[in-house]
């Protein structure tokens, strides 16, 4: 009896482990190059901590910074507009709302993923205002 419950425990750790191992959460760090048909973005170069993620874009050269932890960050549409961004973890993949602080209304949701490639795929969908066709983003690390 205490042999089928040792098995039983060591079959529960072992799937416990992998199912954590499942939702690790990626790390964006580093320089990232555009691939695919004309990527909007041609370069990304990322820093990411437990708390935030700062992004320099090319080539207009836009600079962000997030907090992980949903908390509202604000920023500039590029017509000066204020904007307000969010960022949080959803599993392994993070997901960055952003709104008009007037409406509250989520206008774009952005989904960040590595795929099996160990490419950076970021996902944007258009919300409100004029329809717009979702866009897919891919990386590959320089």
């Amino acid at each position: 009896m205490k042999f089928v419950t040792l098995c039983i425990a060591v079959v529960f750790a072992i799937f416990g482990a992998v199912g954590l191992a499942a939702q690790t959460r990626p790390n964006f760090s580093g320089s990232w190059i555009g691939v695919g048909p004309q990527p909007e973005i041609q370069e990304l170069t990322i820093k990411q901590d437990a708390s935030t993620l700062s992004l320099e874009s090319q080539p207009d050269v836009t600079t962000r910074t997030f907090k992980l932890d949903g908390s509202e960050t604000k920023m500039s549409a590029p017509d000066g507009k204020l904007l307000l961004a969010k960022a949080a973890w959803e599993g392994n993949k993070l997901v960055v709302t952003i709104h008009f602080p007037e409406t509250e209304q989520d206008i774009r949701r952005q989904t960040w993923t590595i795929n099996a490639d160990g490419q950076l795929v970021i996902e944007t969908e258009f919300m409100g205002g004029k329809p717009q066709a979702p866009t897919k983003q891919v990386f590959k690390r320089r």
